[in-house]
């Protein structure tokens, strides 16, 4: 078999395994909808709810990340004893999980746009995007490091839970992974200015860094499993 075959297997297999969480991953999505509803549409506070949708959206991106971990730790046992390396499991999930945030990113950029009508459309489209590249890793370290649901889910609500509350030009907020999707959405909310480059920069190198400590943890953990599995 390929690699790619491998890859792509390992991707289908951990989605399968994901699906079964579909309360969990229903809720994921509908409270993030319901936050901006009750902040835009509802609550008359247009121009907050754009940045708070993105950075709320990054609790459903990060959250379904963080539960793939917990749900594929069986079926990753059975397919490092099949042949299977750990780069196929870790691209494939990558491929899942990267695919996924897309599409919910997207699908939150729509519903913004339909809602508050935003000035900035493709600000909007850029800081969802990159919400979505920087909570699938946060996602992954957190399973990776507090691999149990009650403490991973409660650092998410913690990290999401701040970054909403900060004010934009806090310098608490400059250190934070989601500081800089938060700045393009609020030019896409009509703040004004224009995107920095060095705002997509600052995603970025945080979604690599945490991508880089989900894997080495990850990476340590699968190692554990293979040596203690034949016994």
């Amino acid at each position: 078999m390929t690699a790619l075959r491998r890859t792509l297997v390992a991707a289908e297999m951990q989605g399968r395994d994901l699906l079964r969480r579909r309360l969990a991953l229903a809720m994921l999505v509908s409270l993030p909808v319901a936050f901006y509803l009750a902040t835009g549409p509802l609550g008359g506070q247009a121009q907050y709810a754009v940045p708070a949708a993105g950075v709320s959206a990054a609790w459903s991106i990060a959250g379904a990340a963080f539960f793939s971990v917990l749900a594929s730790r069986r079926i990753e046992q059975r397919l490092m004893l099949a042949g299977y390396r750990a780069a196929d499991l870790l691209v494939g999930r990558l491929l899942l999980l990267e695919a996924g945030g897309v599409v919910l990113a997207l699908g939150f950029s729509v519903l913004v746009a339909v809602g508050s009508s935003p000035p900035d459309l493709g600000a909007l489209v850029l800081g969802n995007g990159l919400t979505a590249l920087i909570g699938v890793p946060l996602g992954l370290a957190v399973g990776a490091l507090l691999p149990r649901e009650l403490e991973g889910t409660l650092l998410l609500i913690g990290i999401v839970g701040v970054e909403l509350s900060l004010p934009p030009d806090s310098a608490i907020a400059t250190v934070l992974p989601l500081y800089g999707p938060g700045q393009i959405l609020l030019i896409a909310a009509g703040y004004g200015g224009q995107v920095e480059p060095s705002w997509v920069v600052h995603g970025l190198a945080y979604a690599l860094a945490l991508l880089v400590v989900a894997v080495g943890l990850w990476s340590r953990r699968i190692r554990v499993s293979r040596h203690a599995a034949p016994g």
